[in-house]
């Protein structure tokens, strides 16, 4: 927490806004930590995530003295307009789609794999483990992506 508190104390002092702003996935944990749930168990034994954000905010707060404004994004977040790539990928999706059943193929799901549309066996998405090359596309010293290390990547990371 004093690393990250350091970081967005630094970033505060570098804009001429004077704010900084972190994002936390739901499902993330502190060191040693548990993941932080609520609610009640689905008919599957999930509870819903969230929360983390709150523990962050307060343990911020506390190390550096500074008002802190905690925005749960969630849905607000997922539910914005579609932009036209979204329109045209969910469009791709949805044609794929019924072209599989007007074939009779069953057992398959549309996807992108290295930027190209394609159908997959549905067992596919659980065989083996998936894994994103840390190194590669986020900076952990800075707690940042590298966003600017796109060259030769695919227009969809997958």
């Amino acid at each position: 927490m004093e690393r990250l508190a350091g970081l967005l104390t630094e970033d505060k002092k570098g804009n001429p806004s004077n704010y900084a702003m972190v994002t936390i996935s739901e499902g993330a944990s502190m060191i040693g930590g548990q993941i932080v749930e609520y609610g009640q168990e689905d008919a599957y034994g999930h509870r819903k995530l969230g929360g983390i954000g709150v523990v962050v905010s307060e343990a911020i707060k506390q190390l550096t003295g500074s008002h802190i404004i905690y925005q749960q994004l969630s849905y607000l977040m997922r539910s914005g307009a579609p932009d036209s790539l979204d329109l045209m990928v969910a469009f791709n999706y949805a044609t794929m789609a019924m072209d599989l059943i007007a074939e009779g193929a069953s057992g398959r799901m549309v996807a992108l794999q290295g930027g190209t549309y394609t159908h997959i066996p549905i067992g596919t998405i659980m065989q083996g483990v998936k894994r994103v090359d840390v190194g590669e596309l986020y900076d952990v010293d800075l707690y940042r992506p590298k966003v600017r290390h796109v060259l030769g990547k695919p227009m969809f990371l997958y």
